[in-house]
């Protein structure tokens, strides 16, 4: 049986309910695949999801647009590129407690902000701000990234990004009140996250066993789309991590994603190109990125794994 490793972005959460569904209901089994995931908790983090992808110790990683340019980008390029998007719009937010009295993203400036320190993330986090009629000058707090959703709840720093079906509903959960900043409200064009990217060289070499695996990860995503409640059910019943012991968190984290599960199509992980552009030239725009060469499209994504 093929072993498909899958690097995790983060603790094992709802976004990954498709990947452990298939696991769980025996899609993969089916498709003659055993699936293996690598949580962040192994090491705390101290190896990136893409970072693994290029080292070639996982099959796919798990990441946001911003791994995959960065990495096509950077002074040794790597040939990762994403082969779904998990969702098909953008979840995540900035967030800041009410309490803090920061109601409007200019307000950041002078205040903390909890980075996860990605290559674009300070300067996407600026121009939110500055679209807001502020100067972008916030003070980047970086600490362990599994610790910084504690660190805003406890109010060491004043703001963090976070994604809404997950913080969002723990924040409802235990009546934390949050101010929610998205970044479509903003003018930002922000691409697609999380997803999954896989090394080209692999895709070549694999591409039989990467199509079923796709082909069973869809099929989860698409049941857990028609009922979230059930796979909320099952996900708790099966999976034995403290982040699934409560059905009803589960279930309102799964609900909150639903819409942003499939396209208009009704298909889970598809790709548009014009999602893609909008962000990479947004990125040059405001000059967070500066390409030494065309960006070829081929290099960022494809869709043909789940053709």
């Amino acid at each position: 049986m093929r072993i498909i490793r899958i690097a995790l972005d983060w603790t094992p959460n709802t976004i990954h309910a498709g990947l452990f569904l298939a696991q769980h209901k025996g899609f993969y089994k089916d498709a003659g695949l055993r699936a293996e995931f690598i949580s962040p908790e192994a090491d705390n983090y101290k190896l990136t999801p893409a970072r693994r992808l290029s080292r070639r110790t996982v099959d796919f990683a798990i990441a946001p647009s911003e791994s995959v340019i960065s990495y096509n980008t950077s002074r040794r390029p790597v040939a990762i590129t994403s082969v779904a998007s998990i969702l098909q719009r953008d979840t995540s937010a900035i967030v800041t407690l009410k309490s803090s009295g920061i109601t409007r993203p200019k307000q950041l400036d002078g205040r903390t902000y909890a980075t996860y320190s990605a290559r674009f993330e300070d300067g996407i986090v600026a121009q939110m701000v500055k679209n807001d009629g502020g100067k972008g000058e916030f003070k980047p707090v970086a600490i362990g990234r599994l610790g910084i959703w504690d660190m805003l709840k406890s109010g060491e720093a004043d703001s963090t990004w976070v994604f809404m079906p997950w913080e969002g509903i723990e924040a409802q959960k235990n009546g934390l009140e949050l101010n929610v900043f998205r970044m479509e409200d903003y003018g930002i064009p922000y691409g697609y996250t999380p997803l999954l990217l896989a090394h080209i060289s692999a895709i070549r070499s694999n591409e039989d066993a990467y199509r079923r695996f796709m082909a069973a990860t869809a099929r989860a995503y698409e049941e857990i789309a028609a009922n979230p409640e059930s796979a909320a059910s099952l996900l708790c019943e099966k999976i034995d991590h403290p982040n699934f012991s409560d059905e009803s968190f589960i279930a309102a984290s799964l609900r909150e994603l639903q819409p942003a599960l499939l396209n208009s199509n009704g298909k889970w992980g598809v790709m548009d190109g014009r999602v893609w552009g909008d962000f990479v030239n947004w990125l040059i725009e405001i000059e967070l990125l500066r390409p030494k060469r065309p960006i070829e499209g081929w290099h960022l994504y494809t869709n043909k794994l789940l053709e």
